[in-house]
């Protein structure tokens, strides 16, 4: 947290001065998540959206996908707790309700870490005993990468998914625990634990339906190998034991999982059938499942095949509601909760961490790092469990348990293989086989020994992770920045000058996801294409307009969608990436004529100076505005001016060669002499010089944009003509406004603020004059006001 506080508080610049707010500057949002995890804007976005609508659903944005937005599927249960926690802090402080939710991003995910932890660890010691309660407690924040998913300032629903893929475990653990016999009394405590069980699963396919079913699908497999593990364990001449109540279970999942989609959807949204989302068909799903895991258990446990045509017909309901998830799919022509996301490729939530489609594909491209000895070593604490599973030694009830909680680790296991981020659900699962196997042993013959192995195995093997886990930069939080930190402060200051210059009223931008994502959080900017699962159709766009093959092709879906600005990052490859997508390669498309400065005349290049970060240099940012159409000598000549503006002098002087075909044109001689001064050619200056005086002798200069008179007027005044300079410099600053202010260069600006001071030239209107200063980052503006 200390770090995170440290790089939000660092202004532009590692030496914290460039792009500093001035001092009477409204609060602007600061926060630079770690690890540039930038989908965690999403979910304060959505937070702020929620106090600023007074709504608790948030069903539609209209930041992304610009103009049309698109509706929003991920669940509010997080939202919700982002939302308590920045209420919280809002009623104490006192703070605005949009800082306290920025505020909540440090706080929000660790103190759910702690709530969890304390309400698992306090149930699992009173229904299992001590040393499986101390284990959870351990494993909860060493057991890599499941202890990462609840870090500070990067805001994530992960870590409460987890939490409620453990919880849909241990009720049905402590339940057969608990059991006992098979009275009236002990009936009725196992049904509701089973109950606990399935509700705690309903929440989890609401906060997560990717994660939760393949919790469920991990526990139908427990089932059998319990089932397999205790079937003929009735002793000779009595009746088989009851049939674990599977159907409880699936019920209780079922409604839960209804009246979760009521909650979120009712009334207005209710005609989707995004699976990705929790929805009832995965109710009707679990009921079917539920109904076929109590036959087979009870054939398996011997209490014989279904008979008879109701039997037969309650099989075949039950297989068809089970098949009515892969059936929707089909018929949606979408993988639903198995499509593939950002988050599905990565490991844990640390910044820089791992990255890859699926657990072998990682394994393959890292080899055996400690990283990947941090997250597979905990698997070797399965291995206790099969043993007790198959020695023997244990009763029947006891080794069912353990074989219950098995079969998540095995599902969860092997859905790594799919994606990666399953790695975290095998984490959760191992925690309830921890549980089970320490709680199985408690009273049996070794008992002693075997705890103490196990301690032992459980201290080895969490070891790596617990290092992997342990917060370096905590002890030195001011160290240097990282690539990731200073991307995210530039971000930050871009996003803060184009809201400035530009206004973030109606402007719209095209660059990559995660500039996108940045420019609305900190200058609620609206763009194009994210990162978004909900945004298919504004990335569909985005990548339509990069690839396209002529600009009119990219003009008309410009104008289409109101975009006013693109945005390339020099170091995010992500509009190549569009281009790709759309066309097969970059060649020949829209992209590359911009990368190679081929403007058409309806686009002008806007200059904007990275702040200086140690590491950083020679990157920059391409910001190109929307305009109408220009003629050739003027696009000619904006496009030496923002050469000259962005120091590029190479590009400078060869526009400046491009502009003597242009000799009548009064703004190609203006930016022919600043081409020339900036390149320190005096000749070349002079004679220019000499030209525009003529040219202007008969008052031509009238006719020129404002803030090309403003650079003529600096153009004089560098060339030792302090009268002329000053006249135009002060009919310039007569006409001053905002909107004028707001159009000049941050290099025009501060001159025009150096000559005024040289020639005299005061602005009337103090506000004008704060307006001016605002506009500049800190370490001008400190000049300016020496």
């Amino acid at each position: 947290m200390r770090r995170v506080e440290y790089v939000s508080q660092t202004l532009g610049t590692a030496g914290g001065s460039a792009g500093a707010p001035a001092p009477h500057a409204a609060w602007r949002p600061s926060l630079v998540v770690p690890g540039h995890h930038n989908e965690s804007f999403e979910w304060l976005d959505q937070t702020r959206l929620m106090f600023a609508r007074g709504e608790l659903r948030v069903r539609h944005v209209d930041y992304e996908n610009a103009p049309l937005g698109h509706d929003v599927y991920a669940a509010s249960p997080y939202r919700w707790w982002l939302g308590l926690v920045a209420w919280c802090h809002h009623e104490i402080s006192g703070s605005p309700i949009d800082r306290s939710v920025e505020t909540a991003a440090l706080y929000a995910d660790p103190l759910l870490l702690l709530l969890f932890g304390a309400s698992t660890a306090v149930f699992v010691a009173l229904r299992f005993g001590p040393l499986p309660a101390a284990l959870v407690s351990v494993g909860l924040v060493t057991l890599f990468p499941l202890a990462a998913e609840f870090l500070p300032g990067m805001p994530d629903s992960g870590g409460l998914a987890q939490a409620c893929a453990l919880w849909s475990i241990l009720p049905l653990l402590a339940a057969i625990r608990a059991a006992g016999p098979q009275g009236d009394q002990g009936a009725r405590s196992l049904r509701n634990g089973f109950v606990a069980a399935g509700v705690a699963g309903g929440l989890g396919l609401w906060v997560s339906v990717s994660d939760e079913v393949v919790v469920l699908a991990g526990v139908a497999l427990g089932a059998v190998l319990a089932a397999w593990v205790a079937r003929g364990a009735s002793p000779a001449g009595t009746a088989p034991r009851p049939s674990l109540p599977w159907r409880a279970w699936s019920l209780a999942g079922a409604v839960t999982c209804l009246c979760a989609y009521l909650l979120e959807f009712f009334p207005g949204h209710m005609g989707s059938w995004e699976l990705r989302a929790v929805h009832p068909v995965f109710g009707v799903a679990w009921i079917g499942g539920g109904e076929l895991l109590a036959q087979l258990t009870a054939w398996i446990g011997g209490q014989g095949r279904p008979s008879g045509r109701r039997a037969r017909a309650r099989l075949l309901l039950a297989t068809a509601a089970l098949a009515s998830v892969p059936v929707s799919m089909g018929l949606t022509g979408s993988l639903g909760f198995l499509a593939m996301d950002l988050n599905a490729l990565r490991l844990s939530m640390l910044p820089g961490g791992a990255s890859a489609p699926n657990l072998w594909a990682w394994l393959l491209q890292n080899g055996v790092t400690a990283t990947v000895l941090a997250a597979m070593l905990p698997v070797m604490l399965a291995a206790p469990a099969l043993w007790l599973i198959i020695s023997g030694r244990l009763g029947q009830g006891q080794r069912a348990s353990v074989a219950l909680a098995l079969g998540p680790v095995l599902v969860a296991l092997g859905f790594a293989g799919w994606r990666l981020h399953a790695m975290n659900l095998v984490d959760s699962a191992l925690l309830a086989l921890i549980v089970a196997s320490a709680a199985a042993v408690r009273g049996s013959p070794g008992a002693r020994l075997f705890s103490a192995a196990m301690a032992v195995l459980a201290a080895a093997v969490v070891l790596p992770g617990a290092v992997m886990l342990w917060p370096t930069l905590a002890l030195n939080p001011k160290g240097e920045l990282t690539k990731g930190e200073v991307v995210g402060l530039i971000e930050r200051d871009l996003a803060y000058d184009l809201a400035k210059h530009e206004g973030p009223e109606g402007t719209v931008i095209l660059a990559p996801p995660d500039a996108t994502t940045a420019l609305y959080y900190y200058g609620g900017i609206q763009g194009l294409g994210t990162f978004g699962w909900e945004n298919s159709e504004g990335l569909a766009v985005a990548i339509r307009i990069a690839s396209a093959s002529t600009p009119e092709e990219a003009q008309e879906l410009i104008s289409q969608r109101g975009i006013t600005h693109i945005v390339i990052p020099q170091w995010d490859s992500y509009m190549d990436v569009y281009a790709i997508v759309g066309s097969g390669q970059t060649n020949g498309t829209f992209l590359e004529r911009l990368r190679h400065w081929n403007l058409p005349p309806w686009l002008r290049p806007v200059p904007y100076l990275i702040p200086t970060v140690a590491g950083f240099e020679g990157q920059s940012v391409t910001v190109l505005r929307v305009v109408d159409p220009q003629n050739d000598a003027a696009a000619a000549t904006r496009l030496a001016e923002y050469f000259v503006d962005m120091g590029q002098l190479d590009l400078a002087a060869r526009a400046a060669q491009e502009l003597r075909r242009f000799p009548a044109d009064l703004g190609a001689l203006l930016a022919r002499a600043q081409v020339a001064i900036a390149v320190g050619d005096a000749d070349a200056f002079n004679s220019t010089v000499d030209v525009l005086l003529r040219r202007i002798a008969g008052g031509s200069d009238r006719t020129l944009p404002w803030d090309q008179r403003v650079g003529l007027a600096i153009i004089l005044a560098q060339a030792h003509h302090a009268d002329l300079a000053r006249g135009r410099l002060r009919q310039c600053v007569d006409e001053i406004d905002g909107e004028k202010l707001r159009s000049l260069s941050t290099n025009l600006l501060f001159s025009l603020q150096e000559a005024r001071n040289v020639l005299g030239v005061e602005i009337a209107d103090p506000k004008m004059q704060e307006t001016a200063l605002d506009l500049l980052p800190a370490d001008l503006r400190a000049r300016v006001e020496k």
